[in-house]
């Protein structure tokens, strides 16, 4: 009785060193969506983003993911016109540090292999000139019918700047302060329509 109760001693010793050795690491990540709701079906021109950006630091490449950014672009055509211009022109593209640091990043957008700009309108379709938008191909064979015609496609948004400070450049991101940078990159639509 009194081997079996050594063993079971000595059983419970090593049972409880076991587990006294176990360790929990644990971590958390938070995902945030985006979240707001607009319904306009009687404008000429409604331009809707498709989702939201999310730029993630990539340490093996010391730089930020890019980003497909789709939109649905609705128009109300001119039964009288003649001629469809549709253009693109970047307002705000700043992202900017949560914290004290001031550090900002620059959001660049491309369209279809150009940049899209703050300081020139960037064609995405112009019917007398034989672009005809690609994706939004159907708004180029609407844009004369008296009916509402919608197309979607996309913008490709990337990190191509950044600040450390707000003003110090930063070209290696590597070096850029650990945090959360948040912002908003708006881009304006500008849709003409020539009548005879």
């Amino acid at each position: 009785m009194k081997k079996i109760t050594l063993a079971l001693a000595i059983v419970s010793a090593f049972a409880v060193v076991g587990t006294a050795q176990a360790a929990e690491v644990t971590a958390q990540a938070l995902a945030t969506w985006s979240a707001t709701a607009k319904k306009d079906t009687t404008s000429k021109l409604v331009v809707t983003p498709i989702g939201s950006l999310s730029f993630q630091y990539a340490e093996g490449i010391k730089g930020f993911n890019s980003q497909k950014g789709l939109f649905d672009v609705t128009i109300e055509g001119e039964g009288t016109a003649t001629d469809f211009k549709l253009t693109s022109k970047l307002v705000s593209n700043t992202l900017t540090q949560l914290d004290t640091s001031g550090s900002t990043l620059e959001v660049g957008v491309n369209y279809n292999g150009a940049a899209v700009e703050k300081t020139a309108q960037t064609p995405m379709i112009d019917v007398k000139a034989g672009i005809l938008g690609g994706n939004l191909s159907a708004l180029s064979g609407a844009y004369d019918k008296a009916v509402r015609t919608s197309a979607q496609d996309q913008f490709t948004f990337s990190i191509i700047g950044a600040t450390a400070d707000g003003t110090t450049a930063v070209t290696d991101f590597s070096t850029l302060p650990e945090g959360i940078w948040s912002g908003d990159v708006s881009v304006e639509f500008n849709a003409t329509w020539t009548t005879a």
